[in-house]
């Protein structure tokens, strides 16, 4: 089995360790040369876990290639190291095949984050495709997420499937066809020997940490693209908060105050780039950018509007951002209020960040007059015309109605 040239290529890029099983792999030296890679060894026996540490800090990626048996491999491929350099912000590439098994570390670790692969021998079989052999026949219509994948044209796909778990985090990338199946090869298709039916079975899902640490799997290398690789690698389809402002409409040379009055008007503003050929380059999203202002739940939630290419540095003719902003009224409800960019696209990297600020009610000096509502001028002038009443009534019982007393003496 022979790597793909550009894998290398990627793979000697970055701080990459591809592990392989050389009782499985006979060519591996000639394909994947080892100083492409440093000082890196790259078989799954070379190191114990006392002798090496799987750190974010010592390789960005980890590309992980099947073996011939389950078996006999170092504790620093088990699932809890594994999710530890996931946790960290690694990236991991799980390769496989059917004639090949994952170690069981790396197979727990899958199971872990909701992938589930078929075991070793178990081939996805499809006799309604146009090839003879019932090889499935993968096109772009069963691609999944084409934020990742764009393209693919597998006819000879000799690898299994997996199922996958209702993790959000997980992604699903290329479905099965609603006419294959993934069953025991040479054994009678019976409920013990099937893993999936039709579309519920998956040749390739990927997952996305919350730390935007990325993690695919493959169920054949002839799945690999030079799309998916530079995905996991984290080469594209990354995205960066540069900046976060937000003012009060009234005092604009006061950034990030931390203290908001009840109706007052918040302007809200948030630059972000995207990672391109290398370069940070304004992000102009297809999809909603969304803020919201919360308190245990939105009180506000609003989409923003796109005022173009900015610069992230101030006085930067460099312009690397794209600038989203909203204008909003603070609600009626003093307390502690956060301004949350919560941004979850499929495929790109997660966008979040909060604000916390308080906001306070109305003081004393602050509220309406009566006479600067124009509802209350009907009570004002009721209350005015009882006082008036009452003093004319007053009046004349004192001196209007007062007897006559010589008149009542006679």
């Amino acid at each position: 089995m022979r790597l793909l040239p550009w894998l290398v290529a990627a793979a000697s890029a970055l701080e990459t360790l591809v592990v392989y099983d050389s009782n499985y792999h006979d060519d591996i030296e000639s394909a994947l040369p080892a100083q492409a890679f440093g000082d890196a060894e790259l078989t799954y026996l070379d190191y114990s876990e006392s002798e090496f540490k799987l750190l974010p800090e010592t390789y960005d990626s980890v590309v992980l290639l099947p073996k011939a048996k389950a078996k006999n491999t170092a504790k620093t491929w088990s699932a809890e190291s594994l999710m530890a350099y996931t946790n960290q912000g690694g990236n991991l590439l799980v390769i496989g095949a059917a004639d090949g098994v994952y170690p069981e570390g790396v197979r727990s670790y899958l199971n872990e984050i909701g992938i589930y692969p078929s075991p070793k021998k178990y081939h996805v079989y499809d006799y309604f495709s146009d090839d003879k052999s019932a090889l499935p026949h993968f096109t772009d219509a069963n691609l999944v997420t084409p934020a990742i994948v764009s393209h693919v044209d597998v006819a000879d796909y000799h690898g299994g499937a997996a199922l996958l778990a209702n993790n959000p985090l997980v992604v699903p990338l290329v479905r099965c066809s609603e006419t294959s199946f993934c069953a025991q090869e040479d054994t009678p298709m019976s409920e013990d020997t099937t893993w999936t039916y039709g579309a519920q079975g998956f040749a390739a899902a990927a997952l996305q940490a919350l730390n935007n640490a990325r993690t695919a799997w493959v169920g054949d290398i002839s799945l690999v693209t030079e799309e998916l690789v530079s995905w996991t690698f984290q080469q594209r389809n990354v995205l960066k908060l540069q900046f976060v402002n937000h003012i009060n409409a009234a005092e604009p040379r006061d950034v990030n105050p931390q203290l908001y009055r009840v109706t007052n008007d918040a302007i809200y503003t948030v630059g972000i780039s995207e990672l391109k050929k290398g370069e940070w380059v304004p992000y102009e999203s297809e999809d909603a950018v969304q803020m919201s202002f919360k308190m245990l739940d939105p009180y506000v939630r609003l989409n923003m509007s796109g005022l173009g290419p900015v610069a992230s540095v101030e006085g930067s003719d460099d312009l690397d951002a794209y600038a989203y902003s909203v204008q909003f009224t603070i609600p009626d409800h003093h307390g502690m209020f956060t301004f949350e960019l919560d941004h979850k696209v499929p495929g790109y990297s997660y966008l979040q960040d909060k604000r916390v600020v308080t906001v306070r009610h109305l003081a004393n000096d602050e509220y309406q007059r009566s006479w600067e509502i124009t509802n209350s001028w009907m009570y004002v002038g009721s209350s005015a015309l009882v006082v008036a009443a009452w003093l004319l009534f007053v009046f004349n019982y004192i001196y209007v109605g007062l007897p006559n007393k010589a008149k009542k003496t006679q």
